[in-house]
């Protein structure tokens, strides 16, 4: 439930202090709000002509409160970023014989903006997460950018299928801890074998591509297949 979530530790702080409210409703529901216009801050900062979308998800979330319906389940931050991005994927191979315009793809990131609101509202990602998660996948579906997506994360598929998150996580990081330092990695539970890993710095992942251009990768004894966030299928009006 909403008025349960957790969200920044700055908030858990405040919330903890019995001072920082004056005990009104309203005060206690802005001041979670202040997640949801960090979230939009950032998004606008980083992603064209995204100002209707926000405003039209963070009304619709408000609005269905605790009946809003969470899209990538409630697993932790990174499954959550997982499902989604698979989901981005399917749906460009399931649309890559179509003419895929831009009024398409807006459609499509319009979801992904509901669904990334309502986690942040729901407290299951903090704001950054959400907002990078945006950024992602409006950078993988070709929308027009204000500020280009660092590549620092690669796409893992192929691997053995599991629906343990934790178990996912340790074999990841196992096999590409060896290329650098690594701030995420994750699966997406029942979504064919795919997850993903975000380095520190892109060079990490340079080192990773080099060695799988040369050899298999592979983890629990599986050769899987990777590849760098990014665009690939522009946008056409």
């Amino acid at each position: 439930m909403i008025g349960d979530a957790s969200f920044s530790s700055d908030t858990d702080e405040e919330l903890g202090n019995p001072s920082a409210f004056d005990g009104s409703h309203d005060e206690l529901d802005n001041y979670k709000n202040q997640d949801l216009e960090i979230l939009r801050n950032t998004v606008e900062g980083a992603v064209e002509d995204v100002e209707g979308m926000l405003s039209l998800a963070m009304t619709r979330a408000l609005t269905e409160g605790e009946d809003a319906i969470l899209p990538w389940g409630s697993e932790d931050s990174g499954s959550i970023e997982a499902s989604c991005l698979f989901e981005t994927y399917d749906w460009l191979k399931r649309n890559e014989k179509s003419p895929l315009v831009t009024s398409c793809r807006n459609e499509f990131f319009q979801e992904v903006i509901n669904g990334v609101v309502i986690t942040v509202l729901f407290g299951l990602m903090d704001p950054s997460e959400a907002a990078q998660l945006a950024h992602g996948v409006a950078t993988v579906i070709g929308l027009p950018l204000l500020k280009e997506l660092p590549k620092k994360t690669l796409v893992i598929t192929g691997m053995r299928k599991t629906n343990d998150v934790d178990r996912g996580q340790h074999v990841i990081l196992a096999a590409f801890e060896r290329f650098g330092s690594i701030e995420q990695a994750a699966i997406a539970p029942n979504n064919r074998g795919f997850g993903f890993v975000r380095f520190s710095k892109p060079k990490s992942v340079q080192r990773a591509l080099e060695k799988f251009r040369v050899a298999e990768i592979e983890i629990q004894n599986v050769s899987v297949s990777i590849k760098t966030l990014e665009n690939t299928s522009p946008a056409r009006d």
